[in-house]
């Protein structure tokens, strides 16, 4: 089932992304506004500085530009289409760079704890559950952090890949029941609790 407020903020892409392409320059404001702040997120959680984010996110919008005539909202959502571009922009600097792509670079947040001995428990179960999470395929891995940390629709994320949606649906599955079943492994065998 779709989420009533993902299908209004795509229809008002596509509304926007039409008006763009007609000459509305208000329009292609309000779409480059609309757009900024995730796709912004999602190169700043990918790259190692703020200075090679901005310089990415820059490059994803030069490229949106020139192709927003060619766009075409009833293909895919224009959300999913400009995070297909920062996805593969990324992928292109790491082959550039001679470095694997690798969509794990991990942001740590400040976590709030109440002790040091559960400060401890939860650094060994990060600890396990990124050791699993490390073992899936980069592929598989990229799919998860798109479906649970920029929190695309699997649609979204077919378009964002260039899989079919049900190919998408079935290896997020996949590796969410092994991921489970090498938790509850670890649980029997006492490495967590």
């Amino acid at each position: 089932m779709r989420d009533p407020l993902t299908a209004l903020r795509d229809a008002r892409h596509a509304r926007l992304l039409r008006a763009s392409q007609s000459g509305d320059r208000a329009a292609f404001r309000a779409l480059y506004r609309a757009l900024y702040e995730p796709v912004s997120g999602y190169v700043r959680r990918r790259v190692a500085t703020q200075s090679e984010a901005e310089d990415v996110v820059a490059q994803v919008f030069l490229q949106w530009v020139a192709a927003l005539p060619r766009i075409d909202a009833a293909r895919g959502t224009v959300f999913a289409y400009v995070l297909g571009m920062a996805r593969n922009l990324l992928a292109d600097r790491a082959r550039a760079a001679r470095r694997p792509f690798d969509p794990e670079v991990l942001t740590q947040e400040a976590s709030t704890v109440r002790d040091p001995h559960e400060a401890l428990e939860e650094a060994e179960e990060h600890a396990t559950l990124r050791e699993h999470v490390a073992a899936l395929p980069l592929e598989v891995r990229e799919l998860l952090r798109l479906r649970y940390e920029e929190g695309l629709r699997y649609a979204e994320i077919a378009q964002i890949v260039g899989h079919g949606e049900a190919a998408v649906r079935q290896r997020i599955s996949r590796a969410v029941r092994e991921l489970r079943g090498a938790w509850n492994h670890a649980v029997e065998k006492g490495a967590v609790t």
